[in-house]
């Protein structure tokens, strides 16, 4: 029998040892346990161990942090699994990259522990690839249009085919299906998706909401999705129901 591990499991990919050494203490502290892997085999093990997150830390050369971020992201056993990228001050080129990877949060070197232990107290006391949630009948299913949405697990379905997916695309969608058809601006997309006090760029809301409007598509063969010049975005469903 594999043992299981009663704390939430973070998964830490980084090539500093002293960083990972001073992020295990602070996460230890706060009621985590932390895993030290590399880029070639996070993605395995985000497969194999019921993982809460996975921190990617970005060296000089981030290469294999994104190509760690776009393995995680490109199989749906992982897809969900929340990624959180680190990266140095002023690169603003390797900030977007792993956004544009799938990456689900970044923080920026130094990092702030309260900031980062606020983002992960923020997810689901859960393992994410574990079907058994505990707080999945939290919230009762619902449908809207032809999707149908189960918040517990942040499982999205149309028809026969279901996904799994990352806490800011999830937020982001329930947002949008809170009054569909009308246009959410950038300001009130971040208050609903992302942790208190938290920066978020411009430039990162229409990340998350191009990676989430092209899942749906894949999901629904439609454009639900809309963008509204100047304005924000806005989700159009043929119906809304409970």
């Amino acid at each position: 029998m594999t043992a299981r591990h009663t704390k939430p499991l973070v998964l830490i990919c980084s090539s500093d040892a002293n960083f990972y050494v001073l992020l295990a203490y602070i996460l230890a502290r706060e009621g985590f346990h932390a895993i030290l892997v590399s880029e070639d085999e996070v993605a395995d093990q985000a497969a194999t161990r019921p993982v809460t997150a996975v921190i990617l830390v970005s060296a000089e050369d981030s290469g294999p942090t994104l190509r760690a971020c776009a393995a995680i992201k490109a199989s749906d056993t992982t897809a969900h699994i929340p990624t959180v990228a680190v990266v140095s001050s002023g690169d603003e080129r390797c900030y977007l990259a792993l956004l544009k990877a799938g990456a689900d949060e970044n923080f920026v070197r130094p990092i702030s522990p309260a900031r980062l232990l606020a983002y992960l107290g923020s997810l689901p006391k859960n393992y994410a690839n574990d079907d058994r949630l505990p707080g999945a009948d939290l919230e009762r299913a619902r449908t809207f249009g032809q999707l149908r949405i189960e918040p517990g697990r942040r499982i999205v379905g149309c028809g026969d085919e279901e996904v799994q997916f990352g806490p800011i695309e999830f937020n982001l969608l329930r947002c949008f299906l809170e009054a569909p058809g009308r246009v959410r601006s950038r300001s009130e997309l971040i208050a609903a998706a992302w942790p208190s006090k938290r920066y978020v760029q411009p430039r990162t809301v229409d990340v998350h909401v191009g990676r989430l409007r092209r899942s749906l598509e894949r999901l629904t063969g439609r454009t639900l999705i809309r963008t509204v010049r100047a304005t924000g975005y806005a989700i159009e469903v043929d119906e809304t129901s409970d």
